[in-house]
């Protein structure tokens, strides 16, 4: 019974310290919002000029974001980086208007460090996930255990930024018509 104890905490651990991001059908991590705007009948050009506008204010330099326009199907794809500890993540937001509403999609996560780029897993490793990456070269759980903490503080740090990019964008497109009124 006593050694069942010390197992049961690890595993108990592991089970808290897991974050669990958003995925599409394919089980890639994506963040998507469908957006309907209280003006119904904003035309989709107008939408996208908006967004356009918010990106410029998001990204004020060029060398920010690198951002392409669909003007035919009213579009707009932005491959943009941050910084979070140091690690760069790496991403894709595709804005798409329609009338009176729009989807703002954050997809190709990745993450930069040390010269090694990895796609963002939907979920946040465990401690058996990275003793099998280290091929059991590392014992020290410790260790194992330190790294699984910082990956999850990685993940958490991730997913409130993506989410807080989704509201700045939905709070601009919702209260532009206020602002244009004032």
């Amino acid at each position: 019974m006593k050694a069942l104890i010390p197992f049961l905490l690890l595993f108990s651990v592991n089970v808290l310290a897991q974050v669990k991001l958003p995925t599409n059908e394919i089980g890639q991590v994506q963040y998507q919002e469908l957006v309907r705007l209280p003006d119904a009948t904003r035309p989709a050009r107008q939408i996208i000029f908006q967004a356009r506008a918010w990106l410029d204010t998001e990204f004020p330099n060029e060398s920010d974001a690198e951002q392409q326009f669909d003007q035919e199907h009213n579009i707009v794809f932005v491959k943009s980086a941050y910084r979070i500890q140091d690690q760069v993540i790496r991403y894709t937001l595709t804005i798409e208007a329609k009338f009176g509403r729009y989807r703002a999609t954050i997809t190709d996560l990745i993450t930069e460090s040390k010269g090694l780029s990895l796609p963002v897993q939907p979920t946040s490793p465990t401690a058996t996930d990275l003793g099998r990456t280290a091929d059991n070269k590392t014992k020290n759980t410790s260790v194992i255990n330190q790294a699984v903490a910082q990956q999850a503080e990685l993940y958490r740090e991730l997913d409130k930024d993506c989410r807080a990019t989704l509201a700045s964008l939905k709070e601009n497109m919702t209260s532009w018509g206020t602002k244009k009124a004032e």
